[in-house]
């Protein structure tokens, strides 16, 4: 900050002014406990959790997430802003139906877990803004998501919530809002 000394008496700003040149210019430096650096912005993360199709579309109809049969502790792990993407096994809990997508992707809202009643007791929930996209079968973008490049990559799904990658994130992101097909050739064209 630099200010231009002036014939203007004020000890409080300038306890010195009488000894400076009128005209001359003035630096400030900031005070010894302020710090010259800006904060940095919140790092965003990516997160994939597991849930069947039917748990997620209630969750997308109310605007929330719960993971891990409404465990408090995996939702503390998400901040706000962070990317959210469902992936479901199956339709319903505990079948095996073969149903493998992408249910739902969204960011988080500003809060902290909360609890709420559910018809067999309570869980806790985040709010989400989700996205208006249509479910996406897993099976075509197999050879397309890094976090499917390892053999075993369904294993690590068995948390309920796992981290997941930005590019990935991303490329369901633009799946789900256009058509698969157009976004593959546009990304091998890049």
């Amino acid at each position: 900050m630099t200010f231009e000394a002036s014939d203007r008496n004020d000890a409080a700003l300038f306890p010195r002014e009488d000894s400076i040149r009128q005209g001359t210019t003035v630096r400030l430096f900031p005070h010894a406990n302020s710090s010259s650096r800006q904060a940095q912005p919140a790092q965003r993360s990516y997160w994939l959790a597991v849930a069947s199709a039917e748990h997620v579309r209630i969750g997308r109809q109310h605007g929330f997430m719960q993971v891990n049969h409404g465990k408090r502790a995996p939702l503390k792990r998400i901040k706000p802003g962070d990317g959210i993407v469902y992936y479901s096994p199956s339709v319903k809990m505990g079948e095996r139906d073969g149903f493998q997508s992408f249910t739902a992707i969204g960011f988080v809202r500003e809060g902290e877990p909360y609890l709420a009643e559910m018809g067999c007791g309570k869980a806790y929930r985040k709010d989400v803004d989700w996205l208006d996209a249509p479910e996406q079968p897993l099976r075509p973008l197999l050879g397309w998501l890094d976090f499917t490049q390892d053999k075993n990559w369904g294993y690590k799904l068995r948390f309920g919530l796992i981290e997941f990658g930005q590019s990935d994130f991303e490329f369901l992101e633009e799946i789900l809002m256009s058509e698969l097909e157009v976004v593959k050739q546009r990304r091998l064209q890049a």
